[in-house]
Order: structure tokens, then C-alpha cells, then sequence
């Protein structure tokens, strides 16, 4: 195997992960706040990736011939350049670099997967990583929601502030303020997030067949435990939204699986969804009604708040927008508010558009054009159709949070769900290469 493959494995297994060094500890406050947004981190991820890129550019010599016929390539290119550009007007160029840097590991994620996943192979081994990674971030979850603390993984990025902290994501029950689930990432809606990649993921692998009947029964029961792990840690980190992504994905499998005339696959999720549900609710039913029945209405009202804060700069800035990286920067020079209230818009499109432009969104939304409109046979390959519907789950998810464009371990996420999609194309062209070779002999 490669050496850059092997790289890419590994910063897959390690994506989920936040260690990390923080590089500028006393310009990352407002006032008593830390501020996510205005901090410079060195990540494990980010090492591991640069190296994935060096030896793949250094020992694979891709062709720039190529590329530069690639559409994609080029709008990719065209953002960057764009990106470059509001470097020459932002008040903070560190934080602009920062940036830069962020966003060409995204979209380097992207033109990697695309060029070198030519065969099922590739897929089928980052989607075992990735579920491998889904179950430990859900057990991690769960042990954590018990323990309302930290495991003791800090080496691995694993922070919980302890209750009553400013930013603490909790939920309200009868019994007082219960701390969320966070895994190892920074907040519990990202570690909902990157456990609906490993469910989808799972239900991928339910959908694949095996003739070794003794194999198939392990596979059975191995899945079936995995998802259940899965399922309840999505519930301990009470996002709600990955609550809803969840069950629209185990019904649109379920609907796959009955196209296909796969009826048992119907009743093996069947299954799996019983048996989670039944335990949330012998084990939590009074934190579930709590987060039902009960919601907290700052949750939606933040939202709007954010998200009109972020119109408002589009409407200041509507052509190159803020400058890169400098959005929270603009809003301590537009808007007086509380500390805590220097977030991005909960939407990644308004913040994109306004920290890059109309011009930026537009050349951010060609390229989700560009991956999405290359995709064929969605309802008839099940790889094709477990990864489109991450890529639409994703996009909707991105319309009421921000992370996808903003944190390490979204921004990621994203980017390797984009990139397979990209990718998915080659599969296509190597099997009709294929049939036009066996044709012609």
C-alpha cells in the first residue's frame, strides 16, 4: 500500500479527534470568553494531512495536465484565488492565513479523494475506518453522559467543562441540568453529526451481501450490536437535529432495502430501532421528555439572532465579504454584544457569504453543483446511495449549524463526504472501461 494512503487512513481514524496546540492563548478571548473562532490551533489531523498530501504529491507526481481539465480543479482554484484576495483587506492577517489554511485542506480533501479513489476498495476501507471510529465516539458518549465527566481522555482532545461552566452544552430535567455528550469533539451537535457518518456508514454495510453463511452471521451480529452503540450515543448528545437525521436515514434505507426486494434487511433495522428505543426509554425516558417536552426556546431565538447578525455583514460587505477568517473580528468591530455572542451564523451558506463574498458562496455553491450533478445510479448502488444521502444530510444539517465550514473536525467530516461523492464518478468510468476492453476482445 502507499505511503500517502496509508497517511489518509490514519487521519481518517484520528479525524474525530481534538489534539491539538494552541498557538496564540492571548488573542483567543473576548473580555473573560475563550473564543473558538479567534484561536490558532496546530492539530494532529493537520500534520498527518500535510504529510498525506507531500508524499502523495512527491511519490504519485499527479498529472497538472489533468487537473487543470478537471471543472472542479479549477473552481477549487478559483475559490482559493478568491480567498487570497480578501487576505489584502482583513483586519487580522493571521487569522486570514489561518484560514487559507483551513479552507485548502478542505477543498485538498476533496481533489485528493477525487483523484486517487479509483476503486470500491478505497471507499469500502475509509468507510470501515470511519465506522470503527463512529463506535468508539459513541461508547465514549455514552460512558460520559453516565459519568456526567470526562473519561480521562485528554491526550485525545476529550474536554468537558464541569457543570455549571459559561457554554456548557447541558439539557433541563426534573432533577437539575444534565451535561450533553461531547466525545472528543468540541460540542455535542458535531459528535451528532459525525455518528450519523457512522450510522449511514453501518447501513451501508448492511446492505452488502456475503456467500459464506458462518461470515454472514457474525457480520449479522456484529452490525446489529455496532448500530445499537450507535443509535444511543446520537441520543446522548441530545442534538436534535441529528436525532431527525437518524431516523430519515433508517427510513430511507428501509425504503432502499424494499425497492430491492430485501425484506429481511427491512426487518433487521426494524430490529435494531426497537431495541435502541427501548432502552432510551427503560434508561433515559425522563431526559428525553425533558429535551421534547420541554425546549429550550434559545436554541431557535440564537439562531435567528446569529444568523441576522450575519446578513447584516453581507449587507455591509456584499462582494469579497469580511476577509477570511475574520469574520468574528468584524463583529466586534460592527456589534457591541455579550461575549458569548461572537458566534458565526448557524448557516454555512450566510457564512460563507459573509466572510468570503457573494462571490465566494457562489464559487462554494458551483462546487457542490459540480460533486452532486456527476452522481448516477443513486437508488440502484448502495454506495452511491448511502453516500448521497450523507451529502444531502450534511447540506441540511449545515442550514441550522455552522461547523461544516468552521470547526476542524466538520469542516473535515465534510470534506471526506464531498470528496467520495467527487470520487464516485471513477468507479463508473473503470467498470465501462472495463466492459469496452472485455467487448472488444
Amino acid at each position: 500500500m502507499k505511503l500517502h494512503r496509508l497517511l489518509f487512513y490514519l487521519f481518517l481514524f484520528t479525524l474525530p479527534f481534538q489534539t491539538r496546540i494552541l498557538l496564540n492563548a492571548d488573542q483567543s478571548y473576548v473580555s473573560w470568553y475563550f473564543d473558538y473562532h479567534l484561536a490558532i490551533f496546530l492539530y494532529l489531523t493537520d500534520i498527518i494531512l500535510v504529510a498525506c498530501f507531500t508524499s502523495w504529491l512527491i511519490f504519485d507526481r499527479p498529472s497538472f495536465t489533468k487537473l487543470v481539465q478537471s471543472r472542479l480543479f479549477l473552481l477549487c482554484l478559483g475559490l482559493v484565488s478568491l480567498i487570497i484576495v480578501t487576505l489584502f483587506h482583513v483586519k487580522h492577517v493571521e487569522l486570514g492565513w489561518y484560514g487559507t489554511f483551513k479552507w485548502l485542506e478542505f477543498l485538498g480533501i476533496i481533489l485528493y479523494i477525487r483523484e486517487t479513489f479509483n476503486e470500491t476498495l478505497s471507499f469500502k476501507a475509509s468507510a470501515w475506518i470511519l465506522f470503527i471510529g463512529a463506535l468508539l465516539q459513541a461508547g465514549l458518549g455514552w460512558a460520559q453522559f453516565h459519568m456526567q465527566h470526562m473519561v480521562g481522555l485528554g491526550w485525545l482532545g476529550e474536554y468537558i467543562a464541569p457543570l455549571g461552566t459559561a457554554g456548557l452544552s447541558t439539557i433541563e430535567t426534573i432533577s437539575g441540568k444534565v451535561i450533553r455528550a461531547y466525545g472528543t469533539m468540541p460540542h455535542p451537535n458535531i459528535l451528532g453529526a459525525f455518528l450519523i457518518l457512522g450510522l449511514i456508514l453501518g447501513l451501508f454495510f448492511v446492505s452488502q451481501e456475503t456467500s459464506d453463511q458462518k461470515k454472514a452471521k457474525i457480520r449479522h451480529f456484529a452490525l446489529e450490536g455496532v448500530l445499537i452503540v450507535i443509535l444511543i450515543g446520537i441520543f446522548t448528545s441530545f442534538s436534535r437535529m441529528a436525532w431527525l437525521a437518524s431516523g430519515i436515514s433508517i427510513i430511507s434505507f428501509m425504503g432502499f432495502f424494499w425497492l430491492r426486494d430485501q425484506k429481511r434487511k427491512v426487518g433487521f433495522l426494524l430490529f435494531i430501532v426497537l431495541v435502541s428505543c427501548v432502552t432510551i426509554f427503560l434508561l433515559y425516558n425522563s431526559s428525553f421528555e425533558s429535551r421534547i417536552y420541554n425546549p429550550d426556546p434559545r436554541s431557535v431565538t440564537d439562531r435567528e439572532f446569529f444568523n441576522d447578525k450575519g446578513v447584516e455583514i453581507i449587507k455591509k460587505f456584499p462582494i469579497l465579504g469580511v476577509g477570511v477568517g475574520n469574520y468574528t473580528v468584524a463583529q466586534q468591530d460592527l456589534f457591541h454584544m455579550q461575549p458569548w455572542q461572537y458566534q458565526p451564523p448557524h448557516n454555512i451558506f450566510i457564512f460563507t457569504a459573509a466572510e468570503l463574498g457573494v462571490l465566494g458562496l457562489g464559487l462554494f455553491i458551483m462546487i457542490l453543483y459540480e460533486i452532486f450533478s456527476k452522481l448516477k445510479n443513486i437508488f440502484s448502488d448502495p454506495l452511491v446511495f448511502s453516500l448521497t444521502l450523507l451529502g444531502i444530510l450534511f447540506l441540511a444539517l449545515g442550514q441550522m449549524d455552522h461547523y461544516f465550514v468552521t470547526i476542524q473536525q466538520g469542516r473535515l467530516m465534510f470534506g471526506v463526504v464531498l470528496g467520495m461523492l467527487a470520487a464516485l464518478p471513477n468507479i463508473n468510468n473503470k467498470s465501462q472501461i472495463t466492459n469496452d476492453t472485455q467487448e472488444l476482445h
